[in-house]
């Protein structure tokens, strides 16, 4: 019984992760209204340029992406092409579903080891965006690592859910 409870646990843990990161993307939509804003204003009213709001919308694009996928997921809002699926019966469908769900499980988790890589090997070798903004590159690319983490367990989710389903 404890072991239920504790899995339970970690399975809310992972849902109130991806409700986080769905939290944190409409933040980071609301940052990159005024960013793009500020550069509109700047180039066409004050006919002025900024470094800033070009660079910062691609990765705030990147952050507002990769931090809601799992909470997409969570959702069942992810886009599917089920037309086939859909005149499987039942049993079928449910079997496809959880081999789909498993499969893009493995490929999150083989995403999250190789962009980990990539970020401890930015981090190590201090590389940055070669622009005037000159971020560190590790940063996009820990948000990146870290969204396909959370789609990981969030698939974990999924799968167990499915899993309780029993083929219905």
């Amino acid at each position: 019984m404890g072991t239920e409870r504790l899995m339970n646990g970690l399975l809310r843990g992972i849902n109130k992760l991806s409700w986080l990161g769905e939290t944190l993307a409409e933040i980071g939509t609301c940052v990159l209204a005024v960013v793009v804003i500020w550069g509109v204003v700047l180039t066409y009213v004050f006919k002025s340029s900024d470094i800033f709001s070009v660079e910062m919308s691609e990765y705030l694009l990147v952050f507002i992406c990769f931090v809601s996928i799992p909470y997409i997921l969570r959702e069942g809002r992810h886009v599917r092409v089920d037309a086939l699926v859909q005149l499987l019966s039942p049993k079928s469908r449910w079997r496809v579903e959880l081999i789909a769900s498993i499969l893009a499980m493995g490929f999150c988790a083989l995403v999250v080891w190789k962009a980990a890589g990539v970020t401890l090997l930015n981090y190590q070798r201090g590389f940055r965006s070669a622009s005037l903004v000159s971020l560190p590159l590790w940063i996009p690319y820990l948000i990146i690592t870290l969204g396909f983490l959370i789609l990981t367990l969030q698939y974990i989710v999924v799968i167990r859910e499915l899993a309780g389903r029993k083929e219905s």
